[in-house]
């Protein structure tokens, strides 16, 4: 408990990184173009999401994560404290939830960041349709999964390799979504009415 109220105050660059990850990961094209679900769990997902591509550019040359990458996780790890204790979860009850928050997190981190690396769009697409999605079998191959897939390896790109000015502008999730035949349909009519 002395804990939350003895907190070290995180690095203003720092807090202005996290929050705009967190303003990113509200953006309602994830929710209503991508189909992540509107609840407290997708939207958990997504803010995760977005801190792994931020956090996996902050490494040294060794793969080690810097300083910053240290700050921002610190930073994602005392929202999440301060999110569960304003959702009235009990001080008893906190370190155990934290716990798995944290074991999620460096899962969903591990999966994303290897595939990632790896350049495997359909593995990145198989980690995102398991904890984004929930789903074991056969989204993984589904439009919003391979649009997702893409857009991290953009935000990862989009990141910056060190926190000391403003947040870098992250890309657009328009530019990702996927087109359901609807749009298709109104791009080429369109194209005809030219």
């Amino acid at each position: 408990m002395l804990r939350f109220f003895f907190r070290k105050p995180t690095d203003p660059a720092v807090t202005r990184h996290y929050q705009a990850a967190v303003a990113q990961a509200r953006q309602p094209t994830f929710y209503q173009k991508f189909g992540v679900a509107d609840t407290v769990e997708g939207r958990f997902e997504m803010v995760v999401f977005h801190v792994c591509a931020l956090i996996d550019r902050l490494r040294d040359g060794n793969g080690a994560l810097t300083d910053h990458g240290q700050a921002l996780f610190d930073a994602f790890v005392a929202d999440m404290e301060d999110n569960l204790r304003t959702i009235g979860i009990g001080d008893m009850s906190v370190p155990k939830t934290m716990k798995k928050i944290g074991s999620a997190f460096y899962g969903r981190f591990d999966a994303y960041r290897a595939a990632a690396r790896r350049g495997d769009r359909a593995g990145l697409a198989a980690a995102i349709a398991r904890n984004v999605f929930g789903d074991e079998s056969g989204r993984a191959g589904s439009r919003e999964c391979l649009a997702l897939a893409d857009y991290y390896v953009a935000l990862t790109a989009a990141a910056p390799a060190a926190i000391d000015g403003p947040a870098a502008p992250l890309p657009d999730p328009d530019d990702f979504a996927p087109r359901t035949p609807a749009d298709a349909s109104e791009a080429a009519f369109a194209e005809v009415g030219r």
